[in-house]
């Protein structure tokens, strides 16, 4: 008898996809996030991501829903990385952000690396030099500012976690390996931000 309250209580979709997505990896963020806007609206928190700015949506008036942020919420509750196939499912869904040119996504992904108890030092900085390497391949001038304003040199990042100028230097060094195997991947215009980056 003192359950049938509880049986009747609507449950909020923002909550029941939190309890679902937090038992799942990672990298099924960015599966989910690919399939509509309603799943970057659910997932992700900031204006420019989340809203649909197709013409169906304008007409329609969609272009105001608000976002509801859970992968902030789902970073939280991934860590501490505690195994080697944590670290590789985060590892994997960071580098998936990088990949979509998602910054405040990647942003969010991040953010956590900074912190001593989510996840082990060397980890944490392989993982944030691969990101500033990938996004110079990628001529994402947005992504490699994002990773240097959170982890550059002169970012409030803890000194051990923080990109030194050799790590610039090794991205855009692989940027230009790149750009000499496969030279109409990256247009010139897009090599140049990054290089101002």
């Amino acid at each position: 008898e003192s359950r049938a309250p509880l049986l009747k209580l609507a449950l909020h979709d923002a909550t029941a996809a939190f309890l679902v997505l937090r038992l799942l990896p990672p990298r099924t963020w960015w599966q989910l996030r690919a399939l509509s806007a309603e799943w970057r609206q659910l997932l992700d928190d900031h204006a420019g991501s989340c809203t649909d700015r197709s013409t169906r949506s304008q007409v329609l008036g969609e272009m105001q829903r608000g976002c509801f942020g859970l992968v902030k919420l789902l970073v939280e509750a991934a860590g501490p990385l505690k195994t080697a196939n944590e670290e590789v499912d985060f590892a994997g869904c960071i580098y998936r952000a990088v990949h979509h040119g998602s910054v405040g996504p990647l942003q969010q992904l991040l953010r956590p690396l900074a912190i001593e108890s989510f996840a082990r030092r060397a980890f944490a900085v392989a993982v944030i030099r691969e990101v500033l390497v990938q996004a110079a391949v990628a001529g994402d001038a947005a992504s490699c500012l994002a990773v240097l304003q959170q982890y550059g040199p002169n970012s409030a990042a803890a000194l051990s976690r923080r990109l030194g100028t050799d790590d610039a230097v090794t991205a855009l060094k692989a940027a230009s390996d790149w750009h000499l195997m496969s030279p109409d991947d990256v247009s010139d215009l897009r090599r140049q931000a990054v290089d101002k980056a």
